[in-house]
């Protein structure tokens, strides 16, 4: 049978959650982007999947690595690119499906990601929005079955990808999925969604009065 793979696609840590140049320090964005790493990998593990770690720095893919996933290389593509590159490796390593997952959803849950993957059917898309539409998740069966669209407001992009390839779109909404990391107000959230993780650790290590002005 044919596997599956999931496509974590990472920047380098130099420049990931810039969004955060007010509070955090570069060291302390770096530690934030790992320890969301190291949580999602953590529960991907409970997945049958290949876990690929999509980065042009070596040190994530390093991390990666020593976390028991796969690392691909990219030379510093736009994201649409970088993954379409994972894409077409999965494709001609025989996977049948593969799930995108930024990787910035710590408070990922096994749950969510059987949910998703769950289901038959030869050409399949399910896509999960964030909370600004965005797409947190999607799921595509074949690998390649529509266009890729990240980038802003994708979800609805995705959608009418999907209606132009002649697929109804499966769309998973939860809080745990559509909760990225990418504002103060997210990091707030890690007191609830994050019971457990290492992301919620490191941010209550810094301090709650950091985030609220």
């Amino acid at each position: 049978m044919a596997e599956g793979w999931v496509l974590l696609p990472l920047k380098a840590l130099s420049e990931a959650k810039s969004s955060f140049r007010e509070i955090l320090t570069p060291e302390e964005r770096k530690e934030l982007v790992l320890c969301m790493l190291e949580d999602m990998l953590r529960v991907l593990s409970y997945v049958r999947m290949r876990k690929v770690v999509i980065s042009c720095d070596e040190e994530v893919l390093r991390f990666a690595r020593s976390l028991g996933a796969e690392g691909l290389r990219e030379p510093g593509l736009e994201l649409n690119l970088a993954l379409t590159l994972g894409m077409e490796r999965a494709r001609r390593e025989g996977a049948e499906e593969v799930l995108i997952l930024p990787a910035d959803l710590p408070f990922l849950r096994v749950g969510d990601v059987e949910e998703i993957v769950g289901g038959g059917g030869e050409r399949k898309v399910v896509i999960s929005p964030s909370r600004t539409l965005g797409t947190n998740a999607l799921l595509l069966r074949p690998p390649g079955v529509i266009p890729l669209r990240f980038g802003g407001r994708s979800f609805p992009l995705h959608v009418e990808e999907s209606l132009k390839a002649g697929i109804r779109p499966r769309i998973y909404r939860s809080p745990t999925v559509a909760t990225d990391v990418d504002g103060v107000e997210d990091l707030l959230a890690a007191e609830t969604l994050g019971l457990g993780t290492r992301t919620r650790d490191f941010l209550l290590s810094l301090g709650r009065n950091r985030f609220v002005r």
